[in-house]
């Protein structure tokens, strides 16, 4: 299953509908790219409000705001016309919805801390060089060429954090727990929730889906495409 497809004409993210015969909920997945276009998040944002719960990422940190330099930055560039995933989704109107699904800045400056000193260093370097060179440099075409995204991980993706499993604590495994933990108790304690969206990032939806198949039964029901972005503006 494709979650984002990078195709020769853009990006399209999919909207999936999981449902379980064992439970009420329905759960939406939204897999973000954290840089689009403003009529793909406003596209979500129409359908996330007639969720009655959002679950949503986002970790406010010194560290975090420093390594996404490289899209914020980019999606600066008028020549582009993108916008950030913080600009073009605000959730500040949803308020007694919308609930934090992510790591604290506390939980993650510690697992940050555990990644070792120069791959900090250079994490924190490179971000907003590489966002600077994206900022001068970049298509919308370059951008999307490594955007797709599939529920089953591919080699590049083992190999991307297979020496740094710190690393891969902080930016994944960390967060996925949070992510899964709060999926976990609208489930588990049921309320008047029949519709809950899941707005994160694309690679974490692998562990979404896993999580709801294989302890609570989900299967996809129903799925569309929504275009972040196309080449030809």
């Amino acid at each position: 299953m494709q979650f984002i497809e990078a195709s020769a004409l853009g990006v399209r993210a999919a909207h999936c509908r999981l449902r379980s015969s064992k439970h009420s909920i329905e759960f939406h997945l939204f897999p973000m790219i954290h840089i689009g276009s403003a009529a793909f998040y406003e596209n979500v944002r129409e359908r996330i409000e007639r969720c009655d719960v959002v679950l949503f990422e986002g970790v406010r940190s010194l560290a975090v705001k420093v390594l996404t330099a490289s899209y914020n930055l980019a999606a600066r560039s008028k020549r582009l016309g993108l916008v950030t995933q913080r600009d073009g989704l605000r959730l500040a109107n949803m308020k007694g919805r919308s609930v934090h699904a992510d790591s604290s800045a506390r939980e993650f400056e510690a697992a940050w801390q555990s990644v070792p000193w120069h791959w900090r260093v250079a994490a924190m370097v490179s971000a907003p060089l590489y966002g600077l060179w994206l900022y001068f440099t970049a298509s919308r075409e370059s951008i999307g060429r490594h955007l797709g995204t599939e529920d089953l991980e591919t080699s590049e993706d083992i190999e991307r954090f297979a020496d740094l499993p710190e690393l891969q604590n902080a930016v994944a495994t960390k967060r996925d727990a949070r992510l899964l933990a709060a999926i976990a108790a609208l489930i588990d304690q049921p309320r008047n929730h029949t519709n809950v969206a899941i707005i994160y990032g694309a690679a974490h939806m692998r562990v979404v889906t896993r999580f709801l198949s294989d302890k609570y039964g989900y299967r996809v029901a129903e799925a569309d495409w929504l275009h972040v972005f196309q080449y030809a503006v």
